[in-house]
């Protein structure tokens, strides 16, 4: 009994004692916790999540790292692209081969940086509210289940918020000790044009927010010095793109001219799955988690009352996006830590009403009920290896060291093949997309004279397929290795089959 007693004792005093730490040090916490989730994101989710999170960024970064300018029609800013390069050219320099263990790294640096998401979301909270409410904000960037792995993966939308947030909390320190700093003010407006071109359509919230500092008492003084910021950013991308494109400004054509020159292009997608205005207020309502995020939606207009210049920003930023055919979730992500921001900013007036209405438990209620579900989503992210069915083929190959040629057969749907991943550009590759083009397509693999000692089938019903091949190549195909779609494909392509297809991998040696 006395040990009982003990024990729960001690298990009361060591929970105490965490309490204790952290609300000595939530910054600190927060940080270690969201490295921890990040080093897991990044070891685990592999893989790539769209194609622009692999063919915009990947190839264009191993492009350069071997070598090769970017091409002339390039119009986004080469530092994300250079970026990867970089982080390529010195694993290779240190004898690394091997592009999966390439790709680890970006991930783990990339996740690195994304810290920086919850330090700035934190301090902008504190510093005008309380700790209490930093804290909040703090732990959903730091654990809301589409933060770590957006961040971990290629996306300009995920890096540009580190810039922007940056910029912002440069700008209220300044306000907040009323300072006029023309150093740190032009420091601010320079890394929020650099948030603006690493993603360009974040024009919709720069230009609102600096031309906001103008309405604002506190403010106004900064606006030329916070504009000359983003005009020296603007200028050397303008600059830059003499060197890439050949003409200055490229970038700037290429982004918006074909607003003033087709404006009816506005309402018709390129590419892009499409989606009516209120498409992403319903995403909006399904990253943050219903029912809870209808009240935190409801919050950050709340929250705009104490960030009314973000609050702004932000609105106008959502509005051009929905006015906008072209539609897909990764676009929100620049506003997602703000919205925290401006969505616990807010959270006291809501949670004054509850406790009015005698709701209080309804309030926590809610609370428990978003942590639990964020949890288990954010479990199932941390791991989710995206595209794993086209990738891991590719990954496997290239760990045997002995590829001299390959077939990839494609015949029940066709998509873009992620060769990086064999890590030699001059492989020869193959494709088959037809079955009643057999003798043909095969008749070109004759010509090229190229050693086939591996196929890659697509497709659940192959048997036949692979006698057809043995029977045109004389030889046998041995089946090495059988890839199934990971479990956060099947469900993607579950809930959205005909952006998401699927289908097993099956790689076979020729002998």
């Amino acid at each position: 009994m006395f040990n009982r007693c003990f024990l729960f004792r001690r298990k009361i005093l060591l929970k105490e004692n965490i309490i204790d730490r952290f609300n000595r040090n939530p910054l600190l916490f927060l940080l270690l916790i969201g490295l921890l989730i990040r080093i897991i994101a990044a070891l685990f989710s592999k893989g790539f999540l769209t194609l622009d999170d692999h063919f915009n960024f990947v190839v264009d970064a191993d492009m350069i790292a071997r070598g090769f300018p970017l091409p002339h029609d390039y119009k986004d800013s080469p530092l994300y692209p250079y970026f990867g390069a970089m982080i390529m050219t010195i694993g290779r320099a240190l004898g690394n081969s091997s592009p999966d263990i390439e790709m680890l790294t970006i991930r783990l640096v990339q996740g690195m940086l994304s810290l920086f998401v919850i330090y700035f979301v934190y301090k902008i909270l504190e510093s005008k509210t309380d700790k209490n409410l930093a804290s909040i904000g703090g732990l959903m960037a730091t654990t809301l289940f589409i933060i770590p792995i957006m961040a971990v993966h290629q996306f300009e939308e995920a890096l540009c918020q580190i810039p922007l947030l940056a910029s912002i909390w440069i700008l209220q320190k300044q306000e907040k000790q009323n300072l006029f700093n023309p150093a740190s003010i032009i420091g601010s407006g320079m890394l929020m044009g650099i948030a603006m071109i690493l993603r360009f359509p974040m024009i919709s919230f720069v230009g609102i927010f600096a031309i906001g500092l103008l309405f604002q008492k506190s403010t106004r003084r900064y606006f030329f010095a916070f504009s000359i910021g983003i005009l020296l950013v603007a200028s050397a991308q303008a600059v830059m793109n003499i060197f890439i494109n050949g003409e200055f400004g490229y970038s700037f054509y290429g982004n918006f001219g074909w607003i003033f020159q087709n404006p009816d292009d506005l309402f018709h997608t390129s590419g892009y799955p499409a989606g009516p205005p209120w498409r992403y207020l319903l995403t909006l309502i399904a990253i943050f988690i219903p029912p809870f995020s209808i009240l935190f939606l409801y919050s950050t207009f709340r929250g705009g009352r104490t960030f009314s210049l973000i609050g702004i920003s932000t609105l106008s930023f959502f509005i051009a996006h929905s006015i906008i055919a072209n539609k897909q979730e990764r676009f929100l992500l620049p506003i997602i830590p703000v919205l925290i921001i401006l969505g616990v900013a807010g959270l006291s007036k809501i949670k004054e009403w509850f406790i009015k209405k005698n709701l209080l438990k309804v309030y926590r209620g809610l609370w428990i009920y978003f942590w639990v579900l964020n949890s288990g989503l954010l479990a199932l992210t941390l791991f989710h290896y995206g595209k794993k069915d086209r990738i891991e083929p590719f990954v496997y190959i290239q760990s045997q060291h002995n590829a001299t040629g390959i077939i990839i057969v494609q015949y029940d749907y066709e998509f873009l093949v992620p060769s990086y991943y064999l890590g030699n550009p001059t492989l020869p590759l193959f494709w088959f997309f037809e079955r009643k083009n057999f003798n043909e397509e095969f008749q070109e693999v004759t010509v090229s004279k190229a050693t086939i000692n591996y196929i890659v089938f697509y497709g659940d019903s192959i048997e036949q397929d692979r006698i057809t091949f043995e029977k045109a190549f004389g030889k046998r195909l041995t089946l090495e290795k059988e890839i199934s779609p990971s479990l956060g494909d099947w469900i993607a392509h579950y809930f959205n089959p005909k952006y998401n297809r699927i289908k097993t991998a099956s790689v076979f040696s020729v002998r």
